[in-house]
């Protein structure tokens, strides 16, 4: 899913290049570095985060009027340093893989950065690097020949970190340029199985953004301490009652598709689209009325109504 790019828009493309130009690279780094190189010295990515623990979005700060619909340019910090300038599209930092290995001093051959190549999933609403997965809702943002990834998702790549400030500048912090862990490293194999499974029986006919959802409730619980404190504890939880009507059915055990896979992963990854919800809902086939009556309404995505 790649967004169009509009001619009006290209001018600004021009503005970045000649900022790039005129601010050159960050010094501190040795371009072609590939992460091959760095696996000896650069420390790796943090370990997963805590369960249910959410990833703040990397998008204008709500009191900046942000930018307008179609795109702008906002100062760029390097290391807190003003360095150039950054597209922002929609309220999301935009950046292309070539700019971001230019500033990090990686390697780029126009698809394989850092030695390592990012490999689109299906409608391009997520990306694998190796072996992790990384959420990219409204797909990649095509303007000037190029494709505008998300900063964040870039940055969370090579274990950077990027940020606003109350004025509405960027930095990117480029200190520790590392080698990301593996999806080995990085998931454990047991949560992936059963969240992937939960998700598959209860939304596997859901978008993806939905079946995110369903694997944040079960994650929201595991850091909740009115839940167990594992995801099978989670799904085969009885204390109240089966929770899970595929536990019921049987319907857990069957083999989840590639998409609910992505989704326990991304989950496992922070994306969260279903906030601190703990229950969901199809009101058309479920209490969907109890659970208004009971329980604060998040938000609804697809069939399911997600509640707290």
């Amino acid at each position: 899913m790649i967004r169009k790019d509009k001619l009006h828009i290209v001018l600004l493309v021009a503005v970045l290049l000649l900022c790039i130009a005129a601010n050159g690279s960050v010094p501190t780094y040795e371009a072609g570095r590939t992460l091959s190189d760095l696996a000896g010295t650069a420390a790796l990515a943090d370990g997963p985060p805590e369960a249910g623990a959410e990833e703040a979005e990397i998008t204008a700060p709500a009191a900046e009027s942000a930018a307008p619909e179609e795109g702008a340019l906002v100062p760029l910090y390097i290391n807190g340093v003003l360095h150039s300038e950054c597209l922002v599209v929609d309220g999301v930092a935009r950046m292309s893989l070539g700019r971001f290995a230019t500033l990090a001093g990686l390697s780029y051959d126009g698809q394989a950065i850092g030695g390592v190549t990012p490999e689109l999933g299906e409608g391009g609403e997520y990306a694998v690097v190796n072996g992790r997965c990384f959420y990219l809702p409204g797909g990649l943002y095509a303007l000037g020949g190029e494709l505008l990834w998300p900063l964040r998702e870039i940055a969370r790549m090579f274990s950077c970190a990027v940020s606003w400030d109350e004025a509405g500048s960027i930095n990117l912090d480029l200190t520790n340029v590392g080698l990301l862990a593996s999806g080995d490293e990085y998931y454990n194999e047991t949560d992936v199985y059963w969240l992937s499974r939960i998700i598959y029986a209860e939304s596997g006919n859901q978008s993806l953004a939905g079946q995110i959802g369903v694997g944040n409730v079960v994650l929201n619980r595991v850091a909740d301490p009115a839940f167990p404190d594992s995801v099978f504890g989670v799904i085969f939880d009885r204390s109240c009652g089966v929770q899970f009507s595929p536990v019921e059915t049987g319907a857990i055990y069957s083999t989840p598709d590639e998409e609910a896979v992505v989704a326990a992963k991304l989950a496992l990854e922070g994306c969260n689209t279903a906030g601190e919800s703990l229950y969901f809902v199809n009101p058309d086939i479920g209490s969907g009325g109890w659970f208004a009556a009971t329980l604060d309404y998040v938000t609804t995505i697809g069939d399911h109504d997600f509640y707290a």
